[in-house]
Formats: structure tokens, C-alpha cells, sequence
């Protein structure tokens, strides 16, 4: 068990990374999509295109780091290229299960969990754990599981991993899920802590084969709001808990090659 691929790429979208140096010191790939045009929160097809074909053409694919939660839609791409049944393992704070009414042909960020529902018939199940919103996003799908976080419910690991029908599954991370004193994000955010997410994904890439991981929900910030020391410590918590996401990854995948 554990990931399946190695390597970490770097996604840029808006320079989001460049202030975490502690990340930058992992070995990785960095893919530059600054010049890309109608990205932010949609993107049109065209731009999707271009997208697909850049990161098909990435060597490391066991972590992606997307950047901002507005570019979550992304995960959607990653989806595409796994070849056997899976199930995508969910922890956000928002569902991202609406339909586009008005962008109808368009991806985005709030849609993507539908549309992957719908386009990608290896995806067998949707497990969301997490999210504060799931009643204003209700889901009545047959291949969707709901785990709320509202400061009541607990959820035990082995219930968790019975929600996951496949021997086979991607986990993707939005950091909203989890409450302001471990991150801040450009999204309203859940109650869940950094220490109950990184037991639950150990557990996941110790019982399962993990195609991948993707984490998003960076604060974006000018360059001139980075330098300043408030948004300095929003920085260092952000990178904090992407440095432990990293590490669970990473040792989780140690244990499975030396227990190999």
C-alpha cells in the first residue's frame, strides 16, 4: 500500500509557493502557468486543453501542489489519468459538488466533484470528509459519502475506510477544512485540526493503493502584502501544515517500500 507514484510537482499559478523556502527545499517539479488566461476560479475549455496536455507531461506525480483553492478544478485533470476503478477521497470544506448553471461548458472550482462524477466512468465513489456547508450543498448522488465536521460528529478510521469501496483511491486536500488556527485560506473555512487529517491520511496510505495526492488552499497575497509581518505569519502557518501533509505522504511511503 501507500502512493503509487513518486515526486512532488509544483504547480504556479500566482507565485503563491515562492515565500514557503521550507517547501522550496524539497526536490520537485514546478509546472509555470502564470501566462495562462481565464484560469482563476473557472476556465474555459481551450485553456483546459492546454492544461491536460502540460501535466500529462509531468514525472512527478505522487504530490501536486495547486496552489489556490480557486484552481481546485484542477484535481479534476488528475483524475483523467488514472487507469483503474478508484475512489476519490475528498477533505474539503465545500463539497464542490453545484452544477454551472450560467458556465454550463465551463470547469470550476465549485463544480469539478459533479463534472468528475459524470465524465469519468473509473470513478467509482466520492467520499467527502470534512466539509461544514454539506447541508447548503446537500448531495442526493448514489456515489457520494458525506462525513461532516461540525464539532459534534466523529468519525471513527475504520469507518472511514469502509466508506471506501476500492483498493485503489486519490486523496485530494483543500486546507480549508481545517479551522483558522492552523491555516488561513481565501475561503471560508472548517473546524477539522492539521493532527486529525494527517491520522486519517496516514491511514488511507497505509490500507490503500493512493494513485496520488493534491493539496490546494494557499492564501494568495501581493508581493508587497508578503513582506509584511502579519501576512509573514500566515505564511509560516500555511507552509507549516503543508511541510506535515508533505511528511505524512512521504513517510507513509517510506514505510510501504522498506516493509516491501
Amino acid at each position: 500500500m501507500g502512493l503509487i507514484n513518486s515526486g512532488i510537482t509544483i504547480i504556479d499559478f500566482d507565485e503563491t509557493y515562492l515565500a514557503q523556502t521550507k517547501l522550496q527545499h524539497y526536490p520537485h517539479e514546478r509546472l509555470d502557468f502564470r501566462h495562462l488566461e481565464h484560469v482563476n476560479l473557472f476556465c474555459e475549455e481551450e485553456t483546459l486543453q492546454t492544461l491536460q496536455m502540460r501535466l500529462q507531461k509531468r514525472r512527478q506525480k505522487g504530490i501536486t501542489l495547486i496552489g489556490s483553492g480557486n484552481y481546485h478544478y484542477v484535481t479534476y485533470l488528475l483524475l483523467k489519468e488514472i487507469s483503474k476503478p478508484f475512489t476519490l477521497v475528498l477533505f474539503d470544506n465545500h463539497p464542490d459538488l453545484r452544477t454551472n448553471q450560467d458556465h454550463d461548458e465551463m470547469l470550476s472550482c465549485g463544480s469539478w466533484v459533479s463534472y468528475a462524477l459524470s465524465k469519468i466512468p473509473l470513478l467509482q465513489q466520492v467520499v467527502i470528509i470534512g466539509p461544514t456547508v454539506a447541508l447548503a450543498q446537500n448531495s442526493t448522488h448514489s456515489r457520494t459519502v458525506i462525513f461532516p465536521f461540525d464539532g459534534v460528529h466523529h468519525y471513527s478510521l475504520p469507518l472511514i475506510l469502509s466508506s471506501i469501496p476500492t483498493n485503489h483511491v486519490y486523496v485530494s486536500i483543500d486546507k480549508d477544512v481545517l479551522h483558522k488556527g492552523e491555516v488561513q485560506t481565501n475561503w471560508d473555512q472548517g473546524v477539522m485540526g492539521i493532527h486529525t487529517l494527517t491520522q486519517m491520511l496516514k491511514s488511507i496510505l497505509m490500507s490503500k493503493q493512493v494513485e496520488g495526492v493534491d493539496i490546494c488552499g494557499e492564501l494568495r497575497l501581493s508581493p508587497i502584502e508578503s513582506l509584511q509581518p502579519t501576512y509573514q505569519s500566515i505564511i509560516q502557518k500555511n507552509q507549516k501544515a503543508n511541510l506535515q501533509l508533505l511528511q505524512t505522504c512521504l513517510t507513509a511511503n517510506e514505510t510501504h517500500t522498506k516493509g516491501a
